[in-house]
């Protein structure tokens, strides 16, 4: 009992002296962000005999005693409530109040930006953030701390029209804010996504000179990136004096998210080059590049960099660069990783990893091997575990597996989420059990999501079904109106297509139609050439996938030019015999490659590995490691045509294009 004594009144003397020092003490001078303030003197003695089992909280032994506390007191006390020790007070936050012995603590606009900054995003996360808002309303005196405060708790609470409407309520009242203002408005900004938004934020920092701080063009930067604005990121970037790893981080991840992978590149030799050198964060967004890319060459320099640097791999970078050769294609450097990670480097993200991986490759019995060995290894399954479990179910075509892992969820004390509802209905539904998808639809406990609708019309597509087909573009409209992804199902709108292939230590990438490349004329003759010779041995063109409306002959020209034909022509021309066509798309495979895929393997004998926006395809010997048995072309047409009328009577007329 003493050492609880003796080690919490050691905290409050030592969180005294803090606050007697800048920047926790007031200035009395007069300005438009401070007004004047009398703190309280800090020298509060502490009772000395204070009688209670070691297991009572420290607040409790200051309310059960005779102790009158002052508002030192109270900001030293207020991380000591949490939702198991609730603190003496009615609700949390009334200890600023005027209630009791804890009167007159409102009265200091210092004790008020603890409750509404630091102390009060305390507050937020145990109870919600109303407390503090109501202290922050109630206090008497207010300066650009407590504005900020209040500002920074909605900010982090990922609120950011409450920050907003803070922010411009703060600046009717006359104060301009500061840096740390700018920086929390900026996150606010960002989380929006809101671009005109962005421009007058920045504005804001130029004009009130908060923009030289190097903290603030970081927060801009990130802002633009994040509202998808990644040239005004870049020209902030260059502008910026003073640059340190954050800043570098910023951009890096800023063309990384917006997918631009390659100027990422280009930005982190740069870095190396400068005197900011790369740290486990800037690591992990380059992973996620390469993961991008597609591009093993990169993914292994990268690793070799990692490990040159005596860089510390934790085990998030560690799963994150496992998870790149996964989508690297590199299967068998994944799973080596994996086996020769020690057990305590292993967590339940590092298991997710494998599973997926081995999922989006079509092996979908390794990952229920693996998914077994987990559970025998004591590692319990979450959310994640069973999506990438019945995701790799999928895949693989396993159905009475993926309904077994799917009833064992409640089991293993994993509520079914409506992700997994989702890869039910995928599953169900490519298999053709389509009725049995509509039954689980139904039995959804909540309103099915955009997921769940389209799994449901990808599958009507597949197999042709246009009344479920109905159904399901009925209630996607209702959802996701702006979905560009529907209505490519749906034949109403396509989305610009991009493929890359990686030979020797370059990337090639290839638009749909595009003439681009310096080698797009030997590309061309190339693909005209591999559609004579897949004709010869039964290759008829599918023209449901074209959604022009153009004669046949024009449909089966543009077919030819897609952005993943191209690349694998290009493959076929520069890449040795026995070397394996690895392709990356940044959509789905569409049905005619997919079906060209299979005559190009078995015709030249060659293994080609297209990564799509949904998984891994292995096409070798006329035959894809997906298992989709190729129908007669134009099968789908009347279905298409029979979906675009509905779609269109949903739409009022208004075709995309």
């Amino acid at each position: 009992m003493e050492g609880l004594k003796s080690r919490a009144l050691h905290h409050l003397s030592h969180t005294h002296k803090v606050l007697a020092s800048p920047p926790y003490t007031i200035s009395t001078t007069t300005s438009s962000n401070a007004a004047p303030a009398s703190p309280p003197s800090n020298s509060s003695t502490l009772p000395s005999p204070l009688v209670a089992s070691s297991s009572t909280p420290l607040i409790f032994l200051l309310a059960s005693s005779s102790y009158t506390p002052n508002s030192a007191t109270s900001i030293a006390l207020a991380p000591f409530s949490t939702p198991s020790s609730p603190p003496p007070w009615p609700h949390p936050g009334t200890q600023f109040l005027p209630l009791g012995p804890w009167a007159g603590c409102e009265n200091w606009v210092w004790v008020g930006s603890l409750c509404g900054g630091g102390f009060g995003g305390h507050v937020c996360e145990m109870w919600g953030d109303w407390d503090a808002h109501e202290v922050f309303d109630r206090m008497l005196i207010r300066d650009v701390v407590c504005w900020t405060a209040m500002i920074t708790l909605y900010e982090q609470a990922e609120r950011p029209l409450k920050a907003l409407m803070l922010f411009r309520k703060m600046q009717e009242e006359g104060f301009l804010g500061d840096e740390i203002t700018a920086i929390s408005v900026a996150s606010a900004v960002g989380q929006l996504g809101d671009g005109r938004m962005a421009i007058s934020v920045h504005g804001y920092a130029v004009l009130n000179g908060f923009i030289g701080d190097v903290s603030v063009g970081n927060s801009i930067v990130g802002m633009y990136a994040k509202c998808g604005n990644v040239e005004r990121a870049r020209l902030v970037f260059d502008r910026m004096e003073e640059r340190n790893g954050i800043t570098w981080n910023s951009m890096l991840s800023g063309y990384t998210q917006n997918g631009r992978p390659t100027d990422a590149l280009s930005l982190f030799n740069q870095m190396q080059a400068s005197e900011c050198d790369p740290n486990p964060v800037t690591a992990l967004i380059m992973v996620s590049a390469c993961s991008y890319l597609g591009s093993k060459h990169l993914g292994r320099k990268l690793h070799n960099f990692v490990i040159s640097s005596k860089m510390d791999i934790d085990t998030t970078l560690r799963n994150a660069i496992m998870d790149m050769y996964m989508k690297c294609g590199d299967l068998d450097t994944a799973v080596e990783m994996f086996n020769n990670c020690e057990p305590g480097e292993r967590d339940v993200s590092s298991w997710n990893v494998l599973i997926s991986g081995y999922g989006v490759h079509g092996h979908g019995k390794e990952a229920l091997e693996l998914f077994s060995r987990m559970q025998v290894e004591g590692v319990e399954p979450n959310d994640i575990t069973f999506t990438s479990i019945l995701s790799a179910c999928s895949h693989a075509g396993l159905i009475d597996e993926g309904r077994k892992c799917f009833a064992d969820m409640t089991k293993l004390s994993v509520r079914p989420e409506m992700k997994h509802y989702a890869c039910m209905v995928d599953m169900l539904g490519r298999a053709g059990f389509l009725n049995e998808a509509f039954r689980l639809i139904k039995k959804i406990p909540s309103r099915p999501s955009d997921e769940v609708w389209g799994a449901l019309l990808l599958a009507c597509r597949i197999h042709g079904n246009t009344e479920l087909g109905e159904i399901a573009a009925n209630n996607l409209f209702q959802l996701e109106p702006e979905h560009t992804g529907y209505y490519v199902l749906m034949g109403l709108k396509k989305p610009a297509a991009f493929s890359v292939i990686e030979f020797g230590t370059e990337v090639h990438g290839f638009h749909t139609a595009d003439q681009s490349s310096p080698y797009y004329r030997e590309v061309y003759r190339k693909v005209e050439s591999l559609a004579i010779e897949m004709k010869m041995v039964g290759y008829v063109p599918d023209l449901s996938c074209v959604l022009h409306d153009v004669e046949p002959e024009d449909k089966e020209h543009l077919l030819n030019y897609h952005s993943e034909k191209l690349a694998v022509a290009f493959g076929i021309m520069k890449m040795d015999q026995g070397m394996p066509i690895q392709v990356t798309k940044n959509l789905r495979v569409c049905s005619d490659c997919h079906w060209a895929f299979k005559f190009i393997s078995s015709i030249y004998g060659r293994k080609i590995i297209v990564r799509d926006g949904n998984r891994f395809h292995h096409f070798q010997g006329g035959r894809c490691s997906c298992g989709t048995i190729g129908k007669p072309p134009n099968a789908q047409d009347f279905w298409i045509r029979d979906l675009q009328e509905i779609s269109l009577s949903l739409l009022g007329g208004y075709l995309y294009t």
